[in-house]
């Protein structure tokens, strides 16, 4: 007869136990900011009442994206799951609808309660901004799914429900184009970021060996320390610090702007695709934008991006934000949005060129 001990859950790599702490540490948070859905985490289901009048209901996921893999590289985790709230609940909210319940996926290739409370923790705060509840989520402990047990995948659903309120306008010719800035990429573009940057770990098979033994390009500890440097081009900041920073929720100023007066005619979110991809979503097919790019001041990280890559402007227009979160269309009549959103262009007619009908998003001008 054997003397070994028999197989554990913990011994394959789940550990049971730190999953019900985290549990326990994630009610505490719900509970200390929305008493009434607490009861709602660790069930089997999440349920809260529905708005009064509510007739529809939207939904809306993304998910955080490889940004995760250099969040988890510099241990810099606190603005993580405000990047997952933001990619969902301001598509919802410029899809007309309020963001009302939110619901998230965390896997994980080792499950540390202290570290991965700091990704909750985030999600929470962002929560609060745009003015969704949590009520529910999954916490998965994946060995062997993923490639190191450091990293960790994030998705987030937000439910929410049409609201006359936020209905727009008519778009028209002669409407103004304002942009609502962002601090860096987002959750966008990080595959080629991490490329340009030399990012990228490389450790596996005979030369992966090479590079880690001796701390070559490739290596886990090269990239570290190139994430983490300061560099003069970034102002003294590291990659991490203008890769990292966390994403901007703008619901609460563009609500401050809708109650003073503003006419919006559409918002696009300015995430995958860029504002080359984004604008057209919202627009007429008889309309186009004119975008001065001179208006706009991109965070530096986007330039040194593109000198570093030797990136066309076309594939870093098309790839990122540029310093835009999201694009409004205001009519002129009436107030217009002030700070932080700033004028970026017009809204004109499109026209046929050689029989083809023009592109709808109208380039001007070289960043500032």
């Amino acid at each position: 007869m054997s003397n070994q001990s028999g197989a554990t859950y913990a011994s394959a790599g789940v550990n049971i136990d730190k999953g019900n702490q985290f549990a326990q540490m994630i009610k505490t948070l719900v509970r200390a900011n929305w008493p009434e859905a607490a009861d709602q985490i660790g069930g089997f289901a999440g349920g809260m009442p529905i708005p009064p009048g509510a007739r529809k209901v939207s939904g809306s996921v993304d998910g955080v994206g490889t940004v995760a893999i250099l969040a988890a590289l510099a241990n810099m985790l606190t603005g993580i799951g405000h990047n997952g709230v933001a990619m969902s609940a301001v598509d919802m909210y410029v899809s007309g609808a309020r963001p009302a319940f939110l619901l998230d996926t965390l896997r994980v290739g080792q499950l540390d309660p202290e570290k991965h409370i700091q990704i909750i923790e985030s999600i929470i705060e962002a929560c609060l901004t745009s003015g969704c509840i949590p009520i529910g989520g999954e916490t998965a402990e994946l060995p062997d799914v993923f490639r190191y047990p450091w990293m960790f995948d994030l998705d987030v659903s937000v439910i929410g429900f049409p609201d006359p309120e936020l209905e727009y306008v008519p778009m028209e010719e002669g409407m103004h184009v304002y942009g609502w800035p962002s601090h860096g990429p987002g959750s966008n573009g990080f595959s080629l970021l991490r490329k340009v940057h030399r990012l990228r770990i490389q450790e596996d098979g005979f030369l992966g060996m090479i590079r880690k033994v001796f701390n070559l390009h490739g290596s886990k500890a090269r990239v570290i320390n190139n994430l983490m440097k300061p560099l003069s081009e970034l102002g003294g900041n590291s990659l991490a610090e203008a890769l990292l920073v966390p994403t901007p929720i703008w619901i609460p100023e563009m609500e401050e702007a809708r109650k003073r007066g503003v006419r919006f005619a559409g918002h696009a979110h300015i995430t995958g695709g860029g504002m080359v991809e984004n604008i057209p979503r919202i627009l007429p097919n008889d309309l186009k934008v004119t975008i001065w790019k001179y208006k706009i001041k991109r965070p530096p990280i986007f330039h040194y991006t593109q000198q570093m890559g030797n990136i066309e402007e076309a594939e870093m227009d098309r790839v990122f934000n540029q310093g835009v979160m999201v694009v409004s269309v205001v009519d002129p009549i009436g107030p217009e949005p002030y700070y932080p959103a700033f004028k970026i262009g017009e809204v004109r007619q499109r026209e046929k060129k050689l029989g083809e009908l023009e592109e709808q998003v109208d380039f001007r001008g070289q960043y500032c």
